[in-house]
């Protein structure tokens, strides 16, 4: 929603403080089509050249300071935590995950996107289901990295220490190392391997590209044959690599912490009981609690009433609960990415429960088994811990299918406050703010030039 500045009406003189004292924000346009004409301004004929100029810097300002919620590496994740992140068996996750410690997938455990953390980085095997361990994107730890048997990395795998691909497993692309290398019986590497340590590949195993090693290279004699070579630097200076990784989660953290900020300056539209008994709907609005649960069972229901723009923020105090087996439902054309839930303390979700947003909390992040955590639309929300860790159950998951992005709507203007808007500020009201300036300019010059020939 646009709201407008008045300017005093025509025949009124106007001076520089009177136009600075009007705060043009972001979400700010100025009304010229109302409240005054090109013709009232061509008779302002006091009107200096610091005036045109403050009313150029405004008219630039009216882009410059809108700002996305989150910057690029946010929108690129869908899990973050500060500490840990840990994913039970059979569980997916839609989207990139980051973790500030170690990170763990179970067996049978999904990621689609890229799989990060500053310690060591571990994935699982084959579940009982018979599901194998997949990451969709590449892989990075700042300390060991491990893949079980049977799983599968689409991308690369660098590691600040050792790495260990299981058997049968696959690595669609490059593996670098600080420490050790080696890959199991029945193993492929699509790429190059490069070795801060010793390099071994198992029975049967390939590898497509080269061999680079730092120590001594073995390979069994029932492997693929592969070409190597003995290189004397490391290919992986661990200390730079954690070092990068730590200040890009201390970044996101900042990002967080602040969107938490600007979530909570937000005027509330309505105060929410602590505990929902019985289903709920709730139209666009900015709701607070100072702590939120839903019964067992109950669905809360976000109506968008068919309306452009809805959106829905949840200010929590404390702690968010969802009961087992309660759900978050969107109908009557809800856009995507326009739920935030926002935690001062923890958030839980009981096993079987359906989550629906994007979720920033100040403390720990818990998924039942076989709860989902989704976002609206073809977003992935997310969930994002800013000073501890997540962990979901097994069978649990996080976003949708081709889902991108997170709260991608939300902006911060210039005083910190967040404001929903799907679209760019309109380009009309600058264009005829600019036009009218380069006019006081024009009238200006005209002006002095005039009063220049009748002294000569």
């Amino acid at each position: 929603m646009l709201n407008y500045v008045r300017i005093p009406k025509s025949g009124v003189t106007l001076n520089i403080t009177t136009l600075a004292d009007y705060q043009i924000k972001s979400n700010v346009m100025l009304d010229f089509r109302v409240l005054i004409t090109l013709k009232a301004i061509l008779k302002l004929t006091n009107v200096k050249i610091k005036l045109i100029i403050t009313a150029l810097s405004a008219c630039i300002s009216l882009q410059v300071l809108a700002t996305p919620i989150f910057g690029q590496n946010l929108q690129e994740l869908s899990t973050f935590s500060n500490t840990y992140t840990t994913t039970g068996a059979d569980s997916s996750v839609y989207g990139s995950v980051m973790s500030g410690d170690v990170g763990t997938t179970g067996a049978g455990g999904a990621i689609s996107g890229d799989f990060t953390a500053v310690g060591a980085l571990t994935i699982g095997g084959i579940s009982s289901r018979g599901v194998i361990a997949t990451v969709g994107g590449s892989m990075t730890s700042g300390g060991a990295l491990t893949t079980g048997d049977s799983s599968t990395v689409g991308g690369g795998i660098t590691a600040g220490g050792a790495a260990t691909v299981g058997a049968a497993s696959g690595v669609r692309g490059n593996m670098a190392a600080a420490g050790a290398v080696s890959t199991g019986a029945a193993s492929k590497v699509f790429g190059n391997i490069e070795a801060g340590g010793a390099a071994s590949i198992g029975v049967g195993g390939s590898v497509d590209g080269t061999v680079y090693a730092v120590g001594v290279y073995t390979e069994d004699i029932n492997s693929t044959p592969q070409t190597s070579a003995v290189i004397t630097s490391n290919p992986v200076d661990a200390g730079t690599l954690v070092a990068g990784l730590i200040n890009t989660v201390a970044n996101n953290q900042l990002q967080i912490l602040k969107a938490q900020l600007a979530f909570r300056n937000m005027v509330t539209y309505k105060v929410l009981d602590a505990t929902m008994p019985a289903n709920l709907t709730l139209f666009s609005g900015v709701y607070e609690a100072p702590s939120f649960s839903t019964t067992a069972t109950t669905t809360l229901t976000l109506d968008g009433q068919n309306k452009k723009d809805q959106y829905w923020v949840f200010n929590i105090g404390d702690i968010i609960k969802m009961g087992a087996n309660s759900k978050i439902v969107m109908v009557n054309g809800a856009n995507s990415d326009s739920v935030i839930w926002n935690a001062g303390g923890y958030a839980d979700f009981g096993a079987g429960s359906s989550f629906l947003g994007t979720l920033l909390a100040r403390e720990y992040i818990h998924v039942g088994a076989n709860a989902l955590a989704l976002g609206p639309g073809n977003s992935c929300g997310g969930l994002f811990s800013a000073k501890s860790y997540v962990s979901t159950g097994d069978a649990a998951k996080i976003g949708g299918d081709g889902c991108i992005g997170i709260a991608s709507g939300f902006h911060i203007d210039d005083q910190g406050v967040a404001y929903f808007q799907t679209a760019e500020i309109p380009e009309p009201a600058t264009l005829i703010f600019f036009v009218i300036s380069i006019a006081l300019i024009v009238l200006s010059l005209r002006r002095k030039k005039v009063n220049r020939t009748a002294i000569f």
